[in-house]
């Protein structure tokens, strides 16, 4: 006896209906791969335009706290008209009226921020401005889980952070003791590469200053990530995975240095830095052929809030180049 009409009707509409979901299935994952591709796109280009209309206008500024025993001293919140905010502690001495100061603009390491002004000592005729980075998550960076969901958060820190210099400059211009025709830019060690787009973009800066950082960002994370990761071909391939999703391509130093020009630059590197690999130092000897660009080597290892002999070296070095009044 042949099959029932029925039960083959019953295998041709359950073909049918297999081979529906399988379309579905192969459509939706044909547009979540279209939606990744996109995304990586997006990531990878450089945000040029981003920096430029995210700084926006000064709309408001707040004095957290002053203080001015022999120093001014204080802690400033900025934002600007297009939501972006910025948190500095400014350190200068006292001034009398008609006298201005140099302006040191200071992006440090991320443990850093606005605290750099702490490791300067006394302002020594010249006005200190240190940033935080823009960073408004609620998440700590230390365990694993709570960075990965931080990730929009830091890449919306990581874009921030050139336009957060300008705009402390456009809140220093109102002030009275602010010298236009010295105003220096310094990035120390992550600051580097965010500095160096600052630097780039905003004319205003007189001279810019790399510290201790690297000009290519792979070398620098594989070095970092040796703790994590032994095998150097996973730990290559991680490493530009993470810089991708953080925008790396928009802060490769070594490509934003030809455009600060004719302004000066001078890198800094160590000669025995821990942090920074000589692969990501090298290319900086080259830049330095440039006749904008002076290369200095200290001695010792790479700056740290608790290495005095770098600190000092680091800040010699900056105060010697600057024009008091």
């Amino acid at each position: 006896m042949g099959t029932p009409i029925g039960d083959n009707s019953r295998m041709v509409e359950g073909r049918r209906n297999r081979h529906r979901i399988r379309r579905i299935a192969l459509v939706t994952l044909a547009l979540l791969a279209l939606l990744v591709g996109l995304y990586w796109v997006e990531l990878a280009i450089p945000k040029h335009d981003y920096f430029l209309e995210r700084r926006g206008t000064l709309v408001r500024q707040e004095v957290l706290q002053s203080s001015d025993n022999g120093v001014v001293h204080k802690t400033v919140q900025l934002e600007s008209s297009t939501g972006l905010q910025v948190d500095m502690r400014l350190l200068r001495p006292l001034t009398e009226p008609g006298e201005t100061l140099p302006v040191i603009v200071v992006m440090g390491g991320e443990g850093t921020g606005k605290d750099a002004v702490d490791l300067v000592g006394a302002p020594q005729g010249v006005a200190y401005l240190a940033l935080d980075y823009p960073y408004r998550g609620d998440q700590e960076l230390d365990a694993f889980w709570e960075s990965v969901t931080a990730i929009p958060a830091i890449q919306q820190a990581f874009l921030d952070s050139p336009p957060a210099m300008s705009l402390a400059v456009d809140w220093a211009e109102q002030q009275a003791w602010f010298d236009a025709d010295n105003v220096e830019l310094v990035g120390a060690s992550l600051g580097v590469p965010f500095t160096a787009v600052a630097g780039a973009l905003d004319e205003r800066f007189t001279r810019v200053w790399l510290l201790h950082g690297g000009a290519n960002n792979v070398p620098w994370v594989m070095h970092v990530g040796r703790r994590y990761v032994e095998n150097e071909f996973l730990r290559g391939i991680l490493a530009r995975g993470a810089l991708l999703l953080v925008y790396g391509n928009s802060f490769e130093t070594i490509d934003w240095i030809p455009e600060i020009a004719p302004r000066p630059l001078i890198i800094v590197a160590a000669r025995d830095d821990d942090f920074v690999p000589r692969e990501a130092q090298e290319p900086f000897i080259e830049a330095a052929e440039s006749e904008f660009i002076e290369i200095i080597w200290t001695d010792g290892r790479h700056i740290r809030p608790t290495r005095q002999n770098e600190l000092q070296q680091l800040l010699d070095v900056v105060l010697s180049r600057i024009e008091r009044n």
